[in-house]
Formats: C-alpha cells, sequence, structure tokens
C-alpha cells in the first residue's frame, strides 16, 4: 500500500500545508520527506487599478500647473504691455504740456476747439469780412516810429499779489515836439489806474496796440484787465490822431451814431460776434447813449476798417464798418 499524503496547517503563515510542506510560503516541517518540491512564492498580483488612478491624478496636476503658468504668462505679458503703454503715454503727457507751456508762455496761444492747436498770430488785412482780435499793426514806412516802454510796480511783501504792469507805445521822430502831446495822451490813457491799482485785491494791468499806423493816422487801444478777487474786470480805451499835426480825431468827425448805426451795429453784432446777449436786449436808444458817451465808447481804426463799440458791465464789444474813409 502507498504512503498517504498527510494534510495540515503552516503554523507560520495559516496556510494548508501537504506532506508537511506549506503551499504558501514553502514551511516544511521537520521530518517531512526530503526531495518533496518546494512550491514557489506567489508574486504579488500588481494593482493596476491603483497605478492607473495615480498616473491620472500625476497627468491632471500636470495639466493645471501648465494652464496655470500659461495664464501666469499671459498676464504678466499684458501687465508689461499696459505698464509700457502707460509709461509711453505718461511721457508723452509730460513733453506735450512742456511744448504748450513753452509756446504759450513765449507768446503762443492755443485753440480750445483744436485741444491746444497751433496758434498763428492774427494779421488783420482789408480783405478781411471783420477785424477779429484786438492786435498790433505797425509799419516802418513812415516817417514817425514808436517805441515800447513798460512799467511795472510789485510790494515789498512776496505773499502780497496785488502788482500793476503797463506796457505803451512812445511815438519818436525828428519833429518830437509834435509828438509830445500825443505821447501824453497815450501815457493818461494807458496809466489811468497807476495811482489806484492798489485797490484792487490783485492789481491792474495795462497794455497797449498799435492798430493802425501810417502817416496820415496813428490808432492806439489800450486793454485794462482789473483783477478783482475772483473776477477779472475787462475795459478798452482807444484814440486816435491826425499824425500831420498831433490832434486827437474826435469820435463824432469817425462816424455818426444815429438810429440807423444802431441797427447796424446790432446787425453786425449777430453776424460777427455771434450775438452779445446785452446788444440783443438793449434799446436802440440804450445803443446810441453808449456809442456817445466818452467815458463808454470805444472807436479806433484798424487795416480791415473802423472798429466801434462800447463798455458795460459785463465787458465790452464791438463791430467792424468796413469801407470808412478815414
Amino acid at each position: 500500500m502507498g504512503e498517504r499524503e498527510e494534510f495540515g496547517f503552516c503554523p507560520k503563515c495559516g496556510a494548508v500545508m501537504q506532506g508537511g510542506v506549506c503551499q504558501s510560503c514553502g514551511y516544511t516541517k521537520k521530518g517531512a520527506k526530503e526531495g518533496t518540491k518546494k512550491p514557489e512564492a506567489r508574486r504579488p498580483v500588481k494593482d493596476n487599478r491603483s497605478g492607473g488612478t495615480a498616473g491620472k491624478v500625476l497627468a491632471c496636476i500636470g495639466i493645471i500647473a501648465g494652464v496655470l503658468l500659461i495664464v501666469l504668462f499671459v498676464v504678466f505679458l499684458g501687465a508689461l504691455t499696459f505698464g509700457n503703454v502707460v509709461s509711453d503715454q505718461a511721457r508723452s503727457s509730460i513733453s506735450d504740456g512742456f511744448d504748450r507751456y513753452y509756446d504759450y508762455y513765449n507768446g503762443g496761444g492755443y485753440d480750445s476747439y483744436d485741444d491746444y492747436g497751433s496758434y498763428e498770430p492774427y494779421v488783420p488785412d482789408s480783405s478781411d469780412e471783420f477785424y477779429q482780435e484786438i492786435t498790433d499793426a505797425t509799419s516802418l514806412e513812415c516817417s514817425y516810429q514808436v517805441i515800447w516802454q513798460s512799467q511795472s510796480l510789485y510790494p515789498d511783501d512776496p505773499d502780497d499779489g496785488c502788482t500793476y504792469d503797463s506796457v505803451y507805445p512812445v511815438v519818436t521822430g525828428e519833429n518830437d515836439g509834435r509828438y509830445a502831446a500825443v505821447n501824453a495822451r497815450i501815457r493818461d490813457m494807458v496809466c489811468e489806474y497807476q495811482d489806484t491799482y492798489r485797490e484792487y485785491e490783485s492789481g491792474v494791468s495795462s497794455y497797449a496796440y498799435v492798430t493802425y499806423m501810417d502817416e496820415e493816422t496813428l490808432s492806439v487801444v489800450v486793454q485794462h484787465r482789473i483783477y478783482d478777487g475772483s473776477s477779472v474786470l475787462p475795459e478798452v480805451k482807444a484814440v486816435s490822431f491826425r499824425m500831420d499835426t498831433g490832434e486827437e480825431i474826435p469820435k463824432e468827425q469817425m462816424i455818426t451814431v444815429d438810429e440807423e448805426l444802431a441797427r447796424q451795429f446790432r446787425t453786425r453784432d449777430s453776424a460777427q460776434n455771434g450775438g452779445v446777449e446785452f446788444v440783443e436786449e438793449a434799446s436802440d436808444e440804450e445803443l446810441i447813449r453808449l456809442l456817445n458817451d466818452e467815458e463808454t465808447a470805444i472807436m479806433f481804426y484798424t487795416p480791415v476798417g473802423l472798429e466801434i463799440g462800447f463798455n458795460y458791465d459785463g465787458g465790452w464789444v464791438t463791430v467792424t464798418i468796413k469801407n470808412t474813409i478815414l
């Protein structure tokens, strides 16, 4: 009869033992037959599921990290570009501001309808439809000439902003005696506020213009600016001379002020000035009174024609009468 195999349990791992040998871990019981083949230990089965999940997680993390890097790069690039644009705009603004200030300070100006566009001085001409701006129209072809004189008064206290400034022409020529009365009249008109400028918070400035100059006639206009607190009170005065005698030309000899002129004044004001409210609301009688009053009336010659008008509470206004015989 053949040998009977014995079965039991492994004292090491608890698995089934056959013939004294553990079928799982290979443990051999003492006394077991030699030559019994020891079974191979089982290799742990690889859990492909756990390894695949980890790979997916790592892949997702990599993708998210890549996207974040791209987003950060785009944001950085955009911020860098925006910073350069802002920097360029700031440099451009500083440059333009300085250029505009430099141009304005040196006698230029700006066009409020063209964003500080380039300013060209107005040169009046007889072909102009009307006189546009009070400006100088001097000539070097006359037997007499004008030189410019200025006078300024400043307080000792640097915090005191009350000042006085004036600029006016002085007529010179071979017969200076003839022009003494002309110069005295011009100076009196320009320096009207010299003794009283301290009565106003920020003082007064008075600048004269030679608006017409030929061998027979000279017209001088003064623009007073009275700086009273936060407001500026403008005022215009004018005088014209016969240069062969040095006599002042009376306003009644320059033009006749009547009802017809009052109506023309209102019509011309609408066309040339866009219609000043005071003129539109004033009666003909009031316009005649203002144009006749020596204290309010403004009359002077220009290369375009005769300029007439008046000062009123809101400022001053003039219109151009062309083809006026001097």
